[in-house]
């Protein structure tokens, strides 16, 4: 297997501006975190949360790229708060949002791959990323690939059991330029040479995309 390339300096500043926008023109919405409606938004965040199951009560969870704290607000709500929680975004605008609606939640501001090492203060049980891979905005494929397939890598020794994150699927009727549909076979290819062959894709959830989980442990064992 091809390693992982060398992670850029740092995360590409469109990306920033695009969700900076969003939650600007939007509000803490899911259109301000760039997703078209609050259903689709809810299904993504249950897939993710889907990754520990029952066991996520009594986990300890990373949310990457976490923006106002939706995610957690919505574990809460459906009484599947994890019993740890971290948020990170590059975002101070949308931390600033995640901050006021959870005042005794840490929330980490930092660019993972511009910061030095370690990229997480400690491990987590489980880490999350959702939307951070869907939108390239104005980065280009390969940018992009690099951009994602250096962030996992360097996420992946601090999940204890396992990551989620979410692509646009390629097999749709047609593709947007402004989103990163990934060819389910590559990413497979990447994920096997980072993790072995605990790697689940889920496509039953009704939307363009995918998620990935990448675990630790052997199906028996999960």
């Amino acid at each position: 297997m091809t390693p992982p390339r060398r992670p850029p300096a740092a995360s590409p500043d469109a990306l920033a501006r695009y969700y900076d926008a969003a939650l600007a023109t939007h509000g803490d919405t899911a259109r301000g975190a760039g997703w078209p409606n609050e259903d689709d938004r809810r299904t993504r965040f249950d897939v993710m949360a889907d990754i520990a199951g029952p066991r996520l009560a009594a986990s300890s969870l990373c949310d990457v790229a976490c923006g106002t704290g939706a995610l957690l607000t919505h574990l809460a709500a459906t009484g599947r708060a994890p019993a740890r929680y971290l948020g990170v975004d590059i975002s101070e605008a949308a931390l600033d949002e995640a901050r006021a609606k959870h005042p005794d939640v840490p929330f980490l501001t930092r660019d993972l791959l511009a910061a030095p090492d370690p990229a997480l203060p400690e491990p987590f049980d489980y880490i999350v990323v959702n939307g951070l891979f869907t939108v390239r905005a104005e980065v280009d494929e390969g940018a992009m690939w690099d951009f994602m397939t250096a962030t996992l890598a360097r996420l992946w020794p601090f999940a204890r059991r396992g990551m989620a994150f979410n692509v646009m699927s390629a097999v749709v009727d047609w593709t947007r330029e402004d989103l990163f549909h990934v060819p389910q076979d590559r990413l497979c290819a990447f994920l096997f040479g980072l993790a072995g062959r605990r790697v689940v894709l889920r496509n039953d959830y009704d939307l363009y995309e995918y998620t990935a989980y990448v675990f630790r442990e052997g199906a028996a064992e999960r």
